[in-house]
This record gives structure tokens, sequence and C-alpha cells, in this order.
């Protein structure tokens, strides 16, 4: 049976009524939904660099919270809203993705204007 980890166990704001921040499967793989820059306040930075950081703290603390960190991620799928975005989004990522999981990167419109960039990630439980 798969672990369902809602935002409350997180300790982050719901995202969705229809979403929860991740599911554990029976083999030790996380999923995560996406995760956007609005930080725990609902405020949401105006530039893409700082809404790619927050975006990934949000999935540290959802990773934490089911067992794996940032270093154990295998695969992230972002979402970008101007391909004129990805370079300042990537400079962000580099800091905080030291092991180069495997990655696309999507130019599309997000859930609301003001969010520049979604990630979502697939880790290992540690």
């Amino acid at each position: 049976m798969v672990r369902v980890i809602t935002w409350a166990e997180c300790g982050l704001p719901v995202a969705s009524p229809i979403l929860d921040a991740c599911t554990v499967t029976k083999s030790g793989m996380v999923y995560t939904s996406g995760s956007v820059g609005s930080d725990a306040d609902g405020k949401v930075p105006e530039s893409v660099e700082e809404q790619t950081e927050v975006a990934i703290k949000n999935l540290e603390t959802v990773l934490k919270t089911a067992g794996s960190s940032l270093d154990s991620v295998v695969k992230a799928l972002v979402f970008v809203t101007d391909p004129a975005l990805v370079p300042r989004v990537n400079g962000v990522y580099a800091k905080y993705f030291k092991t180069k999981p495997s990655r696309s990167c999507v130019i599309a419109k997000l859930a609301a204007p003001q969010f520049l960039v979604e990630i979502e990630v697939v880790a290992e439980v540690e």
C-alpha cells in the first residue's frame, strides 16, 4: 500500500484541495506534487530566481517528511512559463541539485499567472 503525505504533515499550506504533497510507494520511491514559489504565508516573490528557490525549499521539506532528500532525487520535471527564464531557473537549480538527476524542462502556462516556475521530483527513500 502506498503512503500519502499531506501538506499539513509537511507543515506547508495546502497547494490544492485535490492534491497531497507526495506519495511514497511500497518500494520506497517518493513522487511529489508540483511545487511553486509560494511561501508558507502564501506570498509569491516576483523574480523567477526567488520563486525557484522557494519551490525547491518546499520540495526539500516534502522530501524530508517522506524520509528522503534532494540528494536522492532521480528525476526532476521543471515547468517554466517563458523560455527566456530557463537560464535563470538553471542558475538556482544547480545550487541545490548537486547530484544532477535526470531532468526535463517544459515551457507551459501554470495554474496562476503569478507563478513563473513549478518543479516536481521523484526520489528514493533514504
